[in-house]
């Protein structure tokens, strides 16, 4: 009968991760099942049905074991990886440096004249070329850099995204000097644009489309265990389907209305909006863990 117990535990066990806490957990499990069955024998009840009795008993146990193992994986991973840290090479520092100089010249030089003319506007014309520069450098070097999170990207690919990256921000930059000049209509402001964001944006979609993994396997394995435990949460595929249908509609409402009340009333007020977002988006999330509860309750 020892046996028999000992096989059981194993086939029930066969599926999770053989840590040290869940071979004692089993080790107690095989204790009490063991016991439990003699308790039944003594009953005048046969081998097999003592054992069944007894198993019957035990109940749904491999959620416990689930615990454990995520908690072990967990563990290792924080130990091993979340702790750690990549030094940053010299030629990254470098550039780091580098561009943060560039950004700091920008924005001093915006203020300095600002302050000297009186004019936002004229304040906001010398950002354009050192901002898109300081950007694309950050992009570059953030990109080639490794992390304790994700491997280097090829160099050639992360100087494309550092490029599309300036193109969008001269493109802000030129429409926000049109925007606080006198005169400047909507439609100065919107022609700015077009040729500098969008352009900027395809490259950027392409390339964020086309991206190769570059996440580690202890992040690929933290992320499939949040993905566990948040399906473990919401009880079922189809309340999970629910919450990401609630999300997807807000922001899509959300940033429609962005747009909505930037022609309106101004961008510079509009976004606004988007505090409204995150706020809804806690609020959605409190309905549906009280839902949850709720429903487990019962």
């Amino acid at each position: 009968m020892d046996v028999k117990v000992q096989v059981y535990i194993d086939r029930l066990f066969r599926d999770y991760e053989d840590t040290p806490e869940l071979k004692d957990f089993k080790e107690e499990i095989a204790i009490n099942l063991q016991e439990r069955i003699k308790e039944f024998k003594n009953q005048s009840e046969s081998d097999e049905k003592a054992f069944e009795k007894a198993a019957a008993e035990l109940g749904d146990i491999t959620k416990i074991a689930d615990q454990i193992s995520r908690q072990k994986r967990k563990e290792v991973i924080d130990q091993m990886y979340v702790h750690s840290r990549i030094q940053v090479d010299k030629k990254h520092a470098v550039g780091y440096a580098a561009a943060g100089a560039i950004a700091l010249f920008a924005i001093i030089s915006a203020f300095t004249t600002y302050f000297s003319t009186g004019e936002i506007s004229t304040g906001v014309s010398t950002l354009p070329v050192f901002i898109s520069i300081s950007t694309a450098m950050f992009v570059f070097l953030g990109l080639t850099q490794e992390t304790n999170t994700d491997f280097p990207m090829e160099w050639k690919r992360a100087l494309i995204y550092g490029i599309s990256s300036a193109v969008i921000v001269f493109g802000v930059c030129v429409s926000a000097m049109l925007y606080f000049m006198d005169g400047m209509g909507l439609e100065s402001v919107s022609g700015s644009l077009m040729p500098f964001v969008i352009p900027g944006l395809c490259v950027l979609v392409f390339l964020l489309l086309t991206e190769k993994e570059r996440h580690k396997p202890w992040v690929l394995e933290r992320e499939r265990m949040f993905k566990e435990n948040y399906a473990t949460a919401y009880g079922d595929a189809k309340t999970l389907e629910q919450r990401g249908l609630l999300s997807g509609a807000l922001w899509l409402f959300a940033a429609a209305l962005f747009v909505l009340l930037g022609f309106i009333i101004g961008f510079k007020y509009s976004w606004v909006v988007f505090l409204f977002a995150v706020a809804c988006e806690v609020l959605i999330e409190l309905w549906m863990s009280s839902k949850i509860k709720m429903k487990n309750r019962s």
